[in-house]
């Protein structure tokens, strides 16, 4: 996904507004505390590994157990409230808080939307692609059928997606009715009923449709999951990461092509070429932190870690109305492989982070409340009008509408939209999610019954072929064997 400071000006305003993002900082990597600090990252794995080698035979390390609950989390597929990797409600409030102060101040304060964009994708990546490999490894060991595999996840995403995302446009529909929506949602809503937003935009109507403009993202994660969960779920659980690989090597090829061949910025930024590779760096940060190699959750979970990752993030953010600029296809492709390369390591990092201080910050009630219904957030907030920015404010104020007053037009706008979502989640998102974790109980009791029948049966089998070759003795030994074997199957 392209990230020409252009587009993200469109997407922050669609009547121009200016963006001043702070001057480029060059860092002399020559002085001791830049080297130090570059270094960090690189020393971190050797101190890492000497720790735990001398606390080996203690039991288990912290990130070992880390790593288990990132693989029950897959495995119980992120239901409901529970089994959750704490620290990623934190990061979506975050995120959605960044989306929500880029388009209220049209991009006064850099190109921080952009930002919170990727780290959703990423976050999705990250747990839809680990969902999808546990789901797989189900078929390749409990003999459930790729038909039943998907229509679960299909399903599971319906549950999570539809309802809000289609009320939504229906209330649009019922104001375009009465005169109170633009005319621009009359020609887009077909796109948005079919979850392509993003050729609507990018591809027809060439600038961003105000009020509107954010549903293109829904859409790429909606087309992702439509293209790649059937893939994913046909492939070995071992070939994934080579899946997610080469999406990204074509996401940065086709980047890099479209920029070659001076596309208009738009396009190549709601392109879902120029997004999926994001969606799958998150995906490898996800099946590499649920593997069994605890060192490199160590490596991604040490606070400094993190806090470098933060640190390269806040500079990519600062910068990126020079970088994005960039007339040299190849050097802003690189530049944006390796924005994305921090965002997902971030995502990581966190979900291995165990850290007092930060799992405090991220999981903090408001924030982790906030990140709970940051779905709904994301989806209403752009539809609230602004209340300062506007011609009758301007002429309330004489012409020049105070500082006071858009904060105050900001503060109010966020309060409407927390109460939206807060509504949406009580109403619509939270029953439907209790009725989501009911049927994946339901599904895991299921699959755990067929497996004791499978081998309630082989046991069986096996009684019957002891019985034609051996005298009663050796059949009641081998009996009692495979009752063994059930009993620690069942476990």
């Amino acid at each position: 996904m392209t990230v020409g400071v252009r587009a993200s000006r469109a997407m922050a305003s669609p009547d121009g507004g200016h963006s001043c993002g702070p001057d480029t900082l060059a860092a002399d990597p020559r002085s001791a505390g830049a080297s130090s600090v570059i270094a960090t990252p690189f020393l971190l794995p050797l101190l890492i590994g000497v720790i735990e080698r001398c606390h080996s035979r203690a039991g288990p390390s912290i990130t070992d157990l880390n790593g288990r609950a990132l693989r029950t989390a897959f495995a119980l597929e992120d239901t409901h409230m529970n089994n959750r990797i704490a620290g990623f409600d934190g990061l979506r409030a975050i995120a959605v808080l960044m989306v929500f102060l880029q388009h209220r101040l049209f991009g006064d304060i850099g190109e921080i939307g952009h930002l919170g964009v990727w780290i959703f994708f990423a976050l999705s990546g990250f747990l839809i692609i680990g969902i999808l490999s546990t789901q797989r490894q189900r078929i390749e060991q409990n003999g459930s059928r790729f038909g039943a595999e998907l229509k679960r996840f299909l399903f599971r995403r319906t549950l999570r997606i539809f309802p809000i995302y289609y009320l939504m446009l229906a209330a649009m529909c019922v104001l375009m009715r009465f005169g109170m929506a633009s005319p621009e949602l009359a020609s887009g809503m077909p796109f948005h009923f079919a979850y392509l937003s993003n050729f609507w935009i990018g591809s027809v109507l060439h600038y961003w449709p105000g009020r509107y403009s954010h549903l293109w993202s829904l859409a790429i994660e909606e087309q992702f999951y439509l293209v790649f969960a059937p893939l994913l779920l046909l492939l070995a659980a071992r070939r994934h990461l080579a899946v997610c690989a080469v999406i990204v090597v074509t996401g940065l090829v086709s980047l890099l092509a479209m920029r070659a061949a001076h596309w208009q910025e738009i396009t190549i930024y709601t392109h879902p070429l120029s997004n999926f590779w994001l969606l799958a760096l998150g995906g490898i940060g996800g099946l590499m932190v649920a593997g069994k190699t605890s060192r490199l959750r160590a490596w991604l979970g040490h606070s400094v870690t993190l806090f470098v990752l933060s640190l390269c993030l806040v500079g990519f953010c600062a910068t990126e109305p020079a970088w994005s600029d960039l007339d040299n296809p190849l050097l802003f492709t690189a530049v944006s492989g390796v924005y994305g390369v921090c965002i997902a390591a971030l995502v990581c990092s966190i979900a291995c982070c165990r850290n007092a201080v930060v799992m405090g910050l991220l999981e903090a009630r408001w924030l982790a409340n906030l990140g709970r219904i940051s779905y709904g957030f994301y989806l209403y907030h752009n539809l609230i009008p602004d209340l300062t920015r506007n011609h009758r404010a301007q002429a309330l104020f004489g012409g020049v509408v105070p500082v006071w007053a858009h904060a105050a037009g900001i503060a109010a706008s966020f309060a409407i939209s927390l109460g939206l979502a807060l509504l949406s989640w009580r109403i619509v998102e939270e029953p439907i999610l209790r009725l989501k974790t009911r049927r994946a109980h339901a599904d895991n009791a299921h699959s755990v019954l067929a497996r004791t029948a499978g081998v309630t049966v082989t046991t069986r089998q096996g009684e019957r072929s002891e019985h034609a070759l051996t005298d009663e003795g050796t059949a009641s030994d081998a009996a009692r064997a495979h009752e063994r074997g059930t009993h620690i199957a069942q476990e």
